[in-house]
């Protein structure tokens, strides 16, 4: 799974809109208000959840792994394998 910033998904929104042969085209297609997808598409808002669904995409929120010591092993519960 890649992991994607509000950059990726607005620059993977401006293809679909261009392949859809514009703003009002997509909107209709996929139920999104044309006036919306446009503050989006201009940075004014995030991606709103009805647009990422219509692009595939999901949201999911990721902890980051914690910082263990170069060289440093661990399983699962933290325990030094080293």
């Amino acid at each position: 799974m890649r992991h994607l910033q509000v950059a990726d998904v607005i620059s993977l929104l401006r293809s679909e809109v261009k392949r859809a042969g514009g703003q009002s085209p997509w909107g209709r297609k996929n139920g999104i208000n044309r006036t919306t997808l446009n503050k989006v598409l201009s940075g004014l808002r995030p991606p709103t959840p009805s647009i990422i669904k219509a692009l595939k995409l999901r949201i999911v929120f990721v902890s980051e792994p914690p910082k263990s010591q170069p060289g440093l092993l661990m399983n699962s519960k933290d325990e030094d394998l080293s």
